[in-house]
């Protein structure tokens, strides 16, 4: 089974997709369910800093649902479910569990972007740090950040896991897990303690860090500890990377030994067997 559940259109700042045009190209690709996930901040154009305001969340998030509601319709044998993509600031995090509670969500992505106020996820502002430091410093500040994350814990899964490597192999080389283990399996153990999952995400499968995101390690460690769900997302901003990868994900989730893919509908996991 083929589901892509990080998605993102243009009720995020950094996309200008519309959803009937997404649904359309899943259903060719095979694709059996989607989940949209935009991002709960807005962004500032110049800077690309996020901006989190409340209201303004709560008013496009019920946009967003309406949305979905009225596109279902157009596709009423396709499920579309109702997410969004958190970010993991400090001082945002007593509005997001407010915003969260409030809304009628069916699954949750948790991500950590930014690293000493500069966003590690942007290939155009991540030199921002690495330059600076050391991968040692980064790279453990960022798994510092994520383990917080996963203490929050008010949300369905991490989203790409180790994204810290997409702009760190221009400055350190290839990500080896190994040298973070320590760390990666604390905040392994953590989201098998919460119950919470770990999605596959493609976006960088033959971009950037040309990797998964999480590294297969990453994935071996989490089913050794007993992770239990596990999505897959394209994390597509742009109609060519909508539902790419999805096929190999699903092929790297075999061979770690993941044995189902994960759905969610009003937060409840269903496992299908893969």
């Amino acid at each position: 089974m083929l589901i892509d559940y990080h998605l993102h259109n243009q009720f995020s700042s950094d996309s200008k997709l519309e959803l009937e045009e997404i649904a359309e190209k899943e259903i060719k690709l095979g694709v059996s369910e989607i989940c949209l996930t935009n991002h709960v901040e807005t962004f500032d154009p110049k800077t690309g800093d996020g901006i989190f305001v409340y209201e303004e969340a709560m008013k496009r998030f019920g946009e967003i649902k309406s949305d979905i509601d009225e596109v279902q319709k157009k596709f009423p044998k396709f499920p579309i479910k109702f997410g969004v993509e958190l970010e993991y600031k400090e001082p945002w995090m007593d509005d997001m569990r407010k915003f969260v509670e409030k809304t009628d969500f069916d699954f949750m992505i948790c991500s950590v972007h930014e690293v000493d106020e500069v966003i590690i996820s942007s290939s155009d502002f991540c030199a921002r740090l690495y330059e600076k430091v050391s991968e040692d410093y980064a790279y453990r500040k960022y798994f510092d950040l994520l383990f917080e994350a996963v203490k929050w814990g008010h949300f369905s899964v991490i989203g790409h896991f180790d994204i810290c490597k997409k702009g760190g192999v221009k400055f350190y080389g290839p990500f080896d897990p190994k040298k973070y283990k320590d760390q990666i399996t604390a905040i392994l153990f953590l989201v098998k303690q919460k119950g919470l999952g770990i999605e596959l995400n493609t976006r960088c499968l033959h971009e950037k860090c040309n990797e998964l995101f999480p590294h297969p390690d990453i994935l071996k460690w989490a089913v050794e500890i007993g992770v239990e769900n596990f999505t897959l997302g394209s994390d597509g901003h742009k109609i060519h990377e909508v539902g790419t990868g999805l096929d190999e994900a699903l092929a790297i989730a075999k061979d770690v030994g993941i044995k189902s893919i994960s759905t969610y509908e009003k937060r409840v996991p269903t496992k299908f067997k893969i």
